[in-house]
């Protein structure tokens, strides 16, 4: 006997859109950290003028791609895995955070302590935050 599936509207927006959604959001977070610590750093560093303008640029794009990558692929990992076991619970949320952390880590170090400590943390960041997130996507009131 089939599993029933959800209708449409009750499933939420596809995971394509949230993905994007997230990529956005993380994104523009991105640029705000990194407008704030690039200016930081660039007068830690000693540019001026130009100079400057164009490192603060630099760690703005940076951050943001960076912020915008990670967030699209953990909501995209989060609603992949919603659908898969067709439930949505924590689950989903440590199981995308863990991987999502996975590959964070793995970008940066080669350390399989590091790798695994970077999942560890972030698999509990957002089981913490799927508890703290509201029922319905994207928090609408309706």
């Amino acid at each position: 006997m089939p599993a029933a599936r959800l209708p449409v509207y009750d499933a939420g927006p596809p995971c394509v859109s949230r993905a994007v959604d997230a990529f956005v959001r993380m994104g523009m977070a991105g640029v705000t950290f990194g407008a704030f610590m690039g200016s930081y750093d660039a007068v830690k560093e000693g540019y001026k003028g130009t100079g400057r303008a164009l490192f603060v640029a630099k760690s703005a794009a940076r951050n943001s791609l960076g912020w915008g990558m990670f967030g699209g692929a953990y909501m995209g990992l989060n609603c992949g895995l919603e659908a898969l076991r067709r439930k949505r619970d924590w689950v989903n949320a440590s199981a995308a955070g863990a991987i999502t952390g996975a590959m964070v880590a793995s970008t940066r170090s080669r350390s399989g302590i590091r790798v695994f400590g970077t999942a560890a943390l972030f698999s509990s960041i957002a089981t913490a935050s799927e508890y703290l997130r509201p029922v319905q996507y994207p928090p609408t009131g309706l």
